[in-house]
């Protein structure tokens, strides 16, 4: 079993469910069409990939916007660079998200 995900205090994490499907990548899963507050969002520090409530990648988000895409309008996308070094990939964070349908969860955000 995975070692549960303690935050920093200082780092502001957006988490997102990306599942199994794959689009691109899991970059592009990541970072793309989530229905978030983009004034919140713009407040992350890092940015987690979350497959089966473990961290899988983790992303250190460098801009926000609006998607262009018009199938998802009104959602949120980041253009983000690679942390390979994160204490944070391979932690569990299913006690964040405990029973929870909502594929976003914003942690000291």
């Amino acid at each position: 079993m995975a070692q549960e995900l303690i935050a920093k205090a200082n780092d502001c994490i957006l988490c997102v469910k990306v599942g199994k499907v794959k689009r691109e990548n899991l970059y592009e899963m990541t970072r793309k069409y989530w229905k978030v507050s983009l004034t919140r969002a713009r407040l992350a520090t890092h940015v987690l990939a979350i497959v089966d409530g473990i961290v899988e990648a983790v992303y250190i988000p460098q801009t926000w916007k609006l998607t262009e895409d018009e199938k998802h309008e009104g959602r949120c996308e980041f253009v983000g660079k690679e942390d390979l070094q994160s204490e944070y990939i391979g932690k569990s964070v299913v006690g964040f998200y405990g029973k929870s349908q909502n594929p976003v969860k914003y942690i000291n955000l």
